[in-house]
């Protein structure tokens, strides 16, 4: 898949709503070049419906799917997508393709009726990117806010590029539930590992 339409799947799955309750999984995550821990309380969830829903709605799959609790139809989720990017490409170039998407999806290109479907996001309160390490790499932090169906989402995606393939983390959750989601992404931050 090319990297600009997989960016817009990318900006759609960030509002995915990933249906289901939490548990207790001790196993870690296995990803395609990675691993980490299931945060405390939630469930991995990358082989369930709602991972395998994803790929109907948008065309891709998520590499890995954590959620948390359902509260009002939606659990808080951290998903991993992953794909081939440009050769020399860094997280810091990486982040401005999403974010220039984010801005104006009808720029970047796309297809009238994936730009559309951007577009109805309502992306509102892009955060200034910020720099961080996962498990020795450079990455891109920011958070914005979404609406989905009438529903208010808020959003924290990372991106990160190492040996030719970019990484996007992005935790999904109800404003009232986004504090304790950033705890939960925190988690997997700290216990990610490289393969």
């Amino acid at each position: 898949m090319a990297i600009r339409s997989l960016l817009a799947a990318l900006l759609a799955l960030a509002a995915f709503a990933a249906a289901g309750c939490g548990g207790e999984d001790e196993d870690p995550v296995e990803g395609t070049g990675y691993t980490y821990s299931v945060p405390d309380g939630w469930e991995d969830a990358s082989d369930s419906q709602a991972a395998d829903e994803a790929p109907k709605v948008i065309g891709v799959r998520f590499d890995s799917l954590v959620n948390g609790e359902a509260e009002d139809g939606f659990a808080v989720n951290v998903n991993v997508l992953r794909e081939r990017v440009p050769g020399g490409m860094t997280a810091s170039e990486y982040a401005e393709l999403n974010i220039a998407t984010l801005r104006n999806p009808s720029a970047a290109g796309y297809p009238p009726e994936l730009a559309e479907r951007i577009e109805e996001l309502d992306v509102r309160g892009l955060s200034r990117p910020r720099e961080l390490e996962l498990d020795g790499a450079g990455a891109m932090t920011w958070d914005y806010g979404t609406t989905q169906g009438g529903r208010d989402l808020r959003q924290r995606q990372m991106v990160v590029v190492t040996d030719g393939a970019g990484y996007t983390i992005t935790l999904t959750a109800l404003p009232s539930k986004f504090e304790d989601g950033t705890e939960a992404l925190d988690e997997v931050v700290e216990s990610w590992s490289w393969k």
